[in-house]
């Protein structure tokens, strides 16, 4: 349910573990230089995560000259916020891919899947990358009788297309399941290992790497393609937009998706973690999935997952993280949380390719669905065919502009459910008045103000944060993570920092900063 205010005046707990990420703990930061010239390149990549790097790199070894620019520092983005199963098991999905694309296009999904992986393991092996790359089977597990007949259909459908799945009722797992579909030979390994290491790889085949620089929109003229960044512009003959939510949207893909957020611990268990990787057909679902370190294993536990912006006490998803990964688990401390955000299609299938029948060299990527690993390399081979001119037989499946009659009650279910959020938030909601409030640390939410709304949140070190509540994508009204201490947009899934700052797109553009000075003082 989204609640855009707060009535709690006790302070937001503390919540457990090194708020950030495995792969960002154990690894160097970057140092790439911010865009500082004059620059035109063959192909422009703009995102610096797992699918814009391997694009880039891609093209690079084919002889394009090719450059990457990131809105911070490259790899810290969904990226280095995964849980990094390198797998095509991805949940129940080929029962809902044959209903959508038939047989055909669900087994292009498992083949363009399962190459991705031997994609993979082949670059790492050949350039004697050093990611704790491993094989690893990966099961999607039931708990109850109706998700056991669940299981038992995807098996089935996952046979029927040429997948080797195959039916379990045991796993490693230290609690009971009910069954599992199991896919074997799949992989898991450390993105930012792997991706800095590529990173190297590329640059010193001539490829430029620019952070810090944003890109705020795309212009063509002719044949001709310039990306104006906050830098300066970028020519370029082909661009490749691989920001997770497109920074550049010309066929309205915000109105075909909606992004969702899910939770991550890192834990120790005090005894040997389960072998295999996991996700469970329970809703919420959980992830599970253990990762070797210096002192020990480290088993991640995932889930929680909510629309973004839908959820009024996110830090109690951690919570209730927390307490099932005991429940299941001997924990013997929690390492790290962190939260992540992907974005998922209509009909389950990401968007790869050009953007629109009018923008044959600008090319999309986005809507992995939380399955970012094999699909970026999927995306990446997709991308890179299509530039040099190549045949594709994977193409047409993730063609950016397809329609599927089967998918229109989820396109028009989703866009009725945003236009609903619209209305009631910005013309029937009754924010509560700021005047005689007190905001506890780390919460937030929208009050009335005079006769305006504004978002007031106070962070955990006390300070006061107040800001337009407009999310200036469409206009809707946006509210407070108190986990993550951001605003988020209920209707397109827009983040933005407890200053208003855009984390996440489809908003470009600041939120408007406020002054309360005279209403609430910094400390109370």
């Amino acid at each position: 349910m989204n609640e855009h205010h707060t009535t709690s005046t006790e302070p937001v707990q503390d919540l457990p573990g090194k708020p950030t990420t495995l792969w960002l703990d154990t690894t160097p930061d970057t140092d790439f230089p911010a865009l500082d010239r004059e620059l035109r390149v063959d192909t422009l990549v703009v995102g610096g995560g797992i699918a814009g790097l391997t694009t880039a790199m891609l093209l690079q070894e084919a002889g394009a000259s090719t450059a990457v620019i990131d809105f911070r520092r490259i790899v810290t983005g969904v990226t280095a916020h995964t849980t990094a199963k390198i797998t095509s098991l991805h949940g129940d999905i080929y029962r809902t891919l044959i209903m959508h694309f038939g047989r055909e296009g669900a087994g292009i999904y498992a083949e363009a899947n399962q190459a991705a992986i031997e994609k993979i393991a082949a670059l790492i092996e050949k350039e004697g990358i050093d990611c704790e790359f491993s094989r690893s089977s990966a099961y999607t597990y039931a708990v109850d009788d109706r998700q056991e007949r669940s299981i038992e259909e995807e098996v089935r459908a996952a046979e029927s297309i040429g997948l080797p799945a195959f039916y379990v009722q045991d796993t490693s797992l230290p609690f009971p399941t009910r069954a599992a579909v199991c896919l074997r030979e799949q992989a898991r390994f450390h993105p930012r290992k792997y991706l800095l290491a590529l990173a190297v790889k590329y640059t010193g085949a001539g490829g430029l790497i620019f952070e810090n620089t944003r890109a705020l929109g795309v212009r063509k003229d002719g044949g001709n393609t310039t990306v104006m960044t906050d830098r300066g512009p970028v020519s370029a003959r082909n661009v490749v937009i691989a920001t997770n939510f497109p920074v550049y949207d010309p066929t309205f893909m915000f109105a075909r998706m909606y992004q969702k957020r899910s939770y991550v611990l890192g834990v120790r268990v005090n005894y040997p973690t389960p072998d295999g990787m996991f996700i469970s057909m329970e809703e919420p679902f959980h992830s599970i999935r253990s990762h070797p370190g210096a002192e020990g294993d480290i088993l991640l536990v995932g889930g929680e997952m909510h629309r973004t912006g839908h959820a009024s006490d996110t830090a109690g998803l951690y919570k209730r993280l927390e307490d099932f990964a005991r429940t299941h688990f001997d924990i013997g401390s929690i390492e790290y949380r962190w939260s992540t955000q992907d974005n998922v299609t209509t009909d389950k299938v990401p968007y790869i390719g050009a953007a629109s029948p009018m923008h044959r060299n600008i090319f999309i990527i986005t809507g992995f669905a939380g399955w970012g690993m094999t699909h970026s390399m999927v995306a990446a081979t997709i991308v890179t065919d299509a530039v040099l001119g190549r045949k594709n037989d994977w193409s047409e499946l993730y063609n950016p502009f397809r329609f599927k009659p089967s998918s229109a009650y989820t396109f028009f279910e989703q866009n009725f459910h945003v236009a609903k959020t619209f209305v009631k938030d910005r013309f029937t909601s009754t924010p509560e008045k700021l005047e005689g409030r007190r905001i506890a640390k780390g919460q937030g939410g929208v009050f009335a103000v005079d006769r305006d709304k504004v978002g007031v949140a106070r962070d955990r070190d006390g300070s006061i944060h107040a800001v337009s509540p407009i999310c200036t994508h469409l206009g809707c009204m946006v509210s407070w993570n108190n986990a993550e201490q951001s605003w988020d947009c209920p209707c397109h899934g827009s983040r933005f920092d407890a200053d208003g700052q855009v984390i996440h797109s489809p908003a470009k553009t600041d939120l408007e900063k406020k002054s309360l000075k005279d209403i609430l003082p910094e400390e109370s």
